[in-house]
């Protein structure tokens, strides 16, 4: 079809006559814009549409696209488009309202490149329904991805000056100079373009975490997630990442495999994996008790070694969850080769696991597990159980049953001259020892014995758990780095006197954020005579939170004995519109904490995810720049 043929079926359709229609070609821009930038000429509207498609489409796209311009009288009849010279420059025209915070396009005008706007401002504001006089202010909207590009124009330089051409865009709006600019949200064209952004970030991310779930959900039917917890794994994790129980499973090896696939071939992929070979292996099925502890509870079948990937995940997964959780048992000769596994006696064979407690370093980890018989003695086993632990056959050792945590802590001390069945040990319980300490004084131990030190961590939980973590209250000790980084920051300090209270509010800007890896300290400030400082991880202390906290900053200075009490909040603030500024506090409003030379700083370790801190659609981390706050009170000194 030839194209004027073409036109005449845009007038059928749009009841726009041929010798009214005039047309634009779209060209991408480098900045990843789409704007018209040229007119078809006499020559190209009496070509082939193939021909005009290959000519004006680098990329061979299957599509044409155009932009028709048709000029109106004042009666709206269209007429014969003038003709356009070199100097004629078609620019488009957006009105921004920050009142109701919505822009909306009003129209287009041909001008001079020679132009200035100041000469064309009467025609912008009948655009618009303005008054003639009406002082407007206009932008050019330059790009929108990645970040928002929108300058202000000079309205006394040309449009050449400002280097502004065909098919550009101007976004003007009433003039807000003598007004107070805080009414409004957005009060100018780019802060609005930049909240747009950032919520279509925003919405773009939720539509895509939701498609995900969605593909996650049709893939679910097909396949199932095999997480297989190994000693290895408990090695790595008691004592370190958790305490009580045997393994976070979402820190172990996960398979993700076909339902329909045998279960004889998933152990041909764990021998690939881990390089066990499949006559080695044997697996057991892990429960969740009713006290909301999960143990190993037993091993898996013959019979069902044999089923389906899927139909022993329907026997095993009385919650109807996606995942089976195993625990891969591996013996291993002195040349610590593998072995096969014994058989299990089932009534009578035991699997146990082993934790040893030193309370002198407060920690605990674990060092095995053993199969032992119902009817045998706890004593039966000292002798295995110093081995593991690697002290002296005659060293007296305390066994302790881990049976609960939450809500409280059970840890029971078990008589070593009774049964295993007679303590009502079974399948998958752990038991704690230590040596003796009858003949020490115990009062050199903060935490002597295995409850008492479990009790601690299950208090210091709760506090983590709330967010409220000292710095100095945990056995593993907040790591210190090898230098403390000094960064471009910014900082102001506004005073307030709150009734008998003396506050300040305290703000932070620090510059450079994603180069920073290291615990980083603001400038100090005074509240009530003393002089505090806000302290950051901004990689997380031992966490993927950002970890934030307030200290007293002449603590190594102030006297012995010394202790100042304050109280606090502290946030970071969203920069673009306000919506997520977090503000940790209590729901006391404030924080309240007695600083002394034991614990000269407190906040919390786990402020804020840093994937959320990343986020550009949240606004914290705006031109690598995080603003954090700090509101500290202390009483007046009378």
């Amino acid at each position: 079809m030839t194209f004027t043929k073409f036109k005449e079926e845009v007038a059928k359709a749009f009841g726009v006559p041929v010798q009214f229609q005039r047309y634009w070609l779209w060209a991408e821009r480098k900045n990843h814009t789409y704007r018209p930038y040229r007119t078809l000429t006499a020559q190209e509207e009496i070509q082939p549409v193939g021909q005009l498609r290959e000519v004006s489409n680098k990329e061979n796209n299957a599509e044409l696209k155009l932009f028709l311009e048709v000029e109106l009288c004042l009666d709206l009849r269209p007429f014969p488009p003038q003709e356009k010279i070199k100097e004629d420059v078609l620019l488009f025209f957006k009105l921004y309202d920050p009142l109701i915070e919505k822009i909306r396009y009003v129209g287009r005008l041909f001008v001079k490149e020679s132009d200035k706007p100041l000469d064309v401002l009467t025609k912008i504001n009948e655009l618009a329904g303005f008054s003639a006089d009406e002082e407007i202010e206009l932008f050019e909207e330059i790009k929108f991805e990645p970040h928002v590009v929108c300058e202000y124009i000079d309205s006394n330089m040309s449009f050449r000056e400002c280097v502004i051409g065909d098919g550009d865009i101007i976004c003007f709006q009433k003039s807000i100079r003598n007004q107070c600019s805080e009414q409004y949200r957005f009060p100018e064209v780019p802060s609005y373009l930049d909240y747009v952004l950032n919520r279509q970030i925003r919405l773009r991310k939720e539509q895509e975490e939701k498609e995900q779930k969605r593909k996650e959900g049709e893939e679910a039917r097909l396949y199932t997630i095999i997480k297989v917890a190994r000693d290895e794994d408990l090695g790595e994790q008691i004592g370190k990442e958790i305490y009580f129980d045997l393994v976070d499973h979402d820190k172990v090896r996960a398979f993700r495999i076909l339902k329909q696939m045998p279960f004889t071939q998933f152990k041909e992929e764990v021998a690939r994996t881990f390089g066990i070979p499949v006559k080695f292996q044997r697996y057991w099925l892990w429960e969740k008790r009713e006290n909301s502890t999960y143990r190993p509870y037993r091993a898996l079948t013959a019979q069902e070694e044999i089923q389906s990937v899927g139909e022993l995940r329907d026997v095993s997964n009385k919650g109807n969850s996606a995942e089976i959780k195993l625990f891969l048992e591996v013996e291993l000769c002195l040349d610590l080769r593998p072995l096969s596994p014994p058989g299990k006696v089932k009534e009578e064979e035991i699997l146990i696991f082993f934790k040893l407690y030193d309370p002198l370093k407060e920690n605990i980890r674990y060092i095995g597990r053993l199969s032992v018989k119902g009817s045998g003695k706890l004593q039966d086993i000292l002798s295995k159980l110093k081995e593991f632990a690697g002290v002296s056959p005659n060293e007296e050792i305390e066994l302790y049953k881990e049976i609960n945590f939450e809500p409280s802590v059970m840890c029971e001390k078990i008589d070593n001259m009774l049964s295993f069945s007679e303590c009502q040990l079974e399948d998958g319980d752990i038991i704690c020892f230590q040596k003796s300490l009858q003949n020490q004084c115990i009062e050199q131990y903060r935490f002597p014995e295995v409850p008492s030190f479990l009790e601690y961590v299950h208090n210091h939980q709760q506090k983590e758990h709330k967010m409220l973590a000292s710095g100095s209250d945990f056995p593993t000790k907040r790591p210190e780095p090898h230098e403390v980084t000094p960064t471009d920051t910014a900082s102001t300090v506004a005073p307030q006197d709150v009734d008998d209270a003396e506050s300040t509010r305290f703000t932070w800007t620090v510059d450079n954020f994603s180069t920073l890896n290291v615990k980083l300290y603001s400038d100090v400030f005074s509240v009530g005579g003393c002089k505090w400082r806000i302290l950051m991880f901004p990689k997380g202390n031992n966490t993927n939170h950002l970890s934030i906290y307030l200290d007293a900053a002449d603590a190594a200075s102030l006297p012995s004995g010394w202790s100042s009490c304050a109280e606090f909040s502290l946030a970071v603030l969203d920069q673009v519109h306000g919506e997520f500024t977090v503000r940790q506090d209590t729901k006391h409003k404030f924080t309240k904490h007695t600083f002394n030379a034991s614990v000269d700083d407190w906040g919390f370790t786990s402020f804020l995810p840093l994937n959320e801190l990343h986020d550009p659609g949240r606004g914290y981390l705006v031109d690598d720049k995080v603003i954090l706050e700090a509101v500290v009170s202390m009483p007046k000194s009378h």
